[in-house]
């Protein structure tokens, strides 16, 4: 168990509605240093937070954290959360490093891997750790922020993660002990499968032509030129952060200490792992999660059919509900006995 992170700082509050909910959203900070860049860390020490009690105003309330992927707002976790909080769960919105209003900037999210170049950030396994130990640390402190100001999560706690955000809430879980159950959607918490995963799928998600992606993690920075003339210095921090998943994706000292499947074998029967996993994610594959979930003492994987890493544009099959509607009744589904 780590020693207890340092509180979190208000800077801004104002009442807000979840839906037909209502809520309070927070402007948070809590010191960390991300990147030894000063104005860069103070960008990702500061992030937005929604707590919103669950319907009847429960003392006792249990509560589930949400944290996205990489680049999705919290916005996304409406309908999950609305969902959860009908159901008279409390929950807890946060924002993720480079998503949301925690980042260097406000444009688009290729910007913010131009800010880490010009930062002198290096993309390696100390910038690693720092993103994962300090998100683990925020977590247990906005949760106890929650229960403090608004009383929610004084009985039992989950952890909800969606992909970059499932690693987090992870080795938050599986490593610092935080919370009661685990919930993980398309994503699973090995560290190195995950990066595999994403740099498998690097050309189709970062937009870069596919023979730029191989030919910067087969030449490294020396591609870096052809990257520049195909798309500036976006392109070449694209690249930057493929060559920093594909070290990660091969484990090893690279992920020493902030893989969460590494301390899953250590989490208790009691403390249950659930896991959503997409039929057709090419980044977290059902089988790679299956094996994932079964490190843990206890665990389920439920596969939705049809379901890449969230909807793709254009591939959510007829009739299906949204991804973030099918992730609010799975969450409530495994959350029923804490009614």
């Amino acid at each position: 168990m780590s020693v207890a992170p340092s509180p979190v700082h208000v800077l801004d509050a104002r009442p807000v509605r979840v839906g037909e909910h209502r809520g309070t959203r927070y402007r948070l900070h809590r010191a960390h240093p991300y990147t030894g860049d000063d104005a860069l860390d103070d960008a990702l020490s500061t992030f937005g937070a929604v707590v919103v009690p669950p319907v009847g105003d429960r003392s006792d309330a249990p509560a589930v954290s949400f944290l996205n992927g990489i680049a999705q707002p919290m916005a996304r976790s409406t309908p999950a959360a609305r969902a959860l909080v009908s159901a008279g769960v409390g929950v807890v919105l946060m924002d993720t490093p480079f998503a949301g209003g925690r980042r260097p900037g406000d444009g688009p999210a290729a910007q913010d891997l131009i800010a880490l170049g010009q930062s002198g950030a290096v993309l390696d396994r100390p910038f690693v750790r720092a993103v994962f130990d300090g998100v683990a640390g925020d977590l247990t402190a906005v949760l106890a922020f929650a229960e403090a100001e608004h009383g929610v999560g004084r009985g039992q706690r989950a952890l909800l993660g969606v992909s970059f955000g499932c690693l987090l809430s992870s080795l938050a879980f599986a490593r610092d002990g935080v919370g009661d159950r685990l919930l993980g959607a398309i994503g699973h918490p090995g560290l190195p499968g995950m990066a595999r995963g994403l740099v498998e799928t690097f050309a189709a998600f970062s937009g870069l032509p596919a023979p730029v992606v191989a030919a910067g993690l087969r030449l490294g920075a020396v591609a870096d030129v052809a990257a520049r003339k195909v798309g500036g210095e976006a392109a070449v921090g694209a690249l930057r952060f493929a060559r920093l998943l594909d070290r990660l994706g091969r484990g090893g000292d690279a992920v020493e200490g902030v893989d969460p499947l590494a301390f899953a074998g250590g989490v208790g029967p009691e403390r249950a792992a659930h896991f959503l996993a997409g039929e057709r994610d090419p980044v977290a594959p059902v089988a790679v999660v299956r094996a994932a979930a079964a490190a843990f003492a206890t665990s389920s994987v439920e596969v939705v059919s049809g379901l890449g890493h969230g909807w793709y544009a254009g591939g959510r099959p007829a009739g299906a509900p949204s991804f973030e509607a099918a992730l609010g009744a799975w969450a409530v589904r495994h959350l029923a006995d804490w009614g």
